[in-house]
Formats: C-alpha cells, structure tokens, sequence
C-alpha cells in the first residue's frame, strides 16, 4: 500500500504562516542548532517505540527535517509519514533519506482518510496553534479507534526568560504558551483518553555564551515567529542587554526549557 492510498487526494501545498515561513528559512542551521529540543526527539521516539507494531502506519505530524523518523530507523517494519507546513525542511528530510514518506500538508487540515492511522506523533508543535483542539480533533479523526498519540508540547513557564524580559520592557509577548490543565483538556475533549501515570514532565534549563544565542535558538524552532511585530535593531540590542543583566552569570545566560511529554489514546 502507498502512502497516497490512505489520503483523500494529493495534498495541495499549503501557503506558509509565520512560524512555518521563518523555520524554513533556517532549515541550514536548525539542526546544528536545535538544542534541548533534540533531548525532546530522543525521548518521545522512546515513547513512540513502545507503541508501535510490526505493520502499523504512523504520521509524525510537523516533522521538520525527519529526526524523529531518524531515531526510529531500528523499526523498519512500521511506515512513518513525515507531514510539515514547511516546505524546505521537508525536502530536506526526503533528500537525506530520512523521510521516505513525505507530505506537505497543515496539521489544522490533515488530508489523510478517517481511521487510516494506527498512531501519530506530534513533538513540540501544539503550543504554537491558535487552537489545539481543532488540530487534535483532525488528529482523533485520522486515528483507528484506541490508536496512540504520542506528544511532546511546551508549556506555561518555559521561556520564563524571554517573557519576563519582555514584559519588564513592555513589549508584547511573542509566545503563549498553554498551562498543564489546559493542554489535558484539550486532548480530553478532542476525543482522547489522558492517564496521568503516561505524562512525564521535562524541566531543564539550557546555558548560552550570550543573548542573542538563546533567543536564536528560539528563533530557528519558529517560536519568535507566532505574532507579534518584529523588533528594530535598537530594540534588539535593549532586549539582548536587558536579559543578560537580569539572567547572565559568569559569562553565560540561561534559557528554562518546560514540556510534557507521553502518550494518549482515541476513545474507543
């Protein structure tokens, strides 16, 4: 069976929003310089493995340049198709080899058929829709009865740098992010089962030589991308010495990175 063979019609490239535009143009660099978010990969791909069967067919669902279908090369006999709004990190990942399987496609407007996939992965994407319930319920829609969905999203008090450098400057918050409650909500009313014994929380706090390095980070993920008006170079420099002053010790400023991660399942 073909990927095509499980969708509803050939997917129609998607026009870009903010997030996907700027994550695209760093495609060179994301990799090289993605950081936490790698750790991230690691352990819903570990999540992933043990969901998954001999047969199956999964979707990773905003899967950038394909490292999560890289960590997950050792089950050759599960098909995972790569689905990203981005256009050039998808093509990356197609040419390395690490996404056989690729689809430019939106999460909010999923073109595969009702029921076709056994499970799903969606790795620190939801925080950054307008709307994950709308997203999730496409997601339950796609998915077999009792089929996996593994995640990993970021949540209130991540980037608790950034937004407090930017409310003390009084500039509007580029990043909203969900709280706990509100994220297992979501998924309980998109038609998910939530266990609490199957969500991990992951705290860590990355260290950077300067500002600009740990908000450079956050750019090449797509995170400064979401709204808000870009700052002019005076402002820039304001910000960058701001957070230094307030969070820079011994030659170095931190970034706090805050996730869940696990797995739900479809109501069956």
């Amino acid at each position: 069976m073909y990927v095509m063979d499980i969708m509803d019609a050939q997917p129609i490239l998607p026009s870009k929003n903010r997030i996907a535009a700027r994550y695209g143009r760093a495609v060179g660099v994301c990799e090289s310089a993605a950081g936490m978010n790698m750790e991230i990969v690691k352990r819903v791909s570990a999540v992933v493995r043990k969901e998954m069967s001999e047969g199956q067919l999964w979707a990773d669902l905003g899967s950038g340049t394909g490292k999560l279908a890289e960590n997950l090369r050792e089950t050759p006999s599960t098909r995972l198709v790569c689905l990203d709004l981005a256009f050039p990190p998808l093509r990356r990942g197609a040419q390395s080899g690490r996404a056989p399987y690729a689809v430019n496609a939106d999460i909010d407007n999923l073109p595969f058929r009702a029921e076709s996939l056994h499970g799903a992965v969606v790795v620190s994407v939801l925080q950054w829709l307008s709307s994950p319930e709308k997203a999730l319920r496409g997601v339950a829609k796609a998915l077999k009865p009792n089929g996996s969905l593994c995640f990993s999203a970021y949540v209130d008090g991540a980037f608790t740098e950034l937004v407090e450098t930017r409310t003390r400057m009084g500039l509007p918050q580029v990043i909203w992010l969900p709280t706990v409650s509100e994220l297992l909500m979501a998924f309980d009313l998109a038609g998910f089962d939530v266990r609490e014994d199957k969500i991990d929380h992951f705290d860590r706090v990355q260290r950077f030589p300067d500002a600009a390095s740990a908000l450079g980070s956050l750019s090449r993920l797509g995170s400064t991308a979401t709204s808000g008006r870009l700052l002019n170079r005076s402002e820039l420099a304001e910000l960058y010495k701001d957070y230094t002053m307030v969070f820079g010790k011994k030659g170095s400023v931190p970034l706090t990175y805050r996730c869940i991660i696990g797995v739900v399942r479809k109501k069956g």
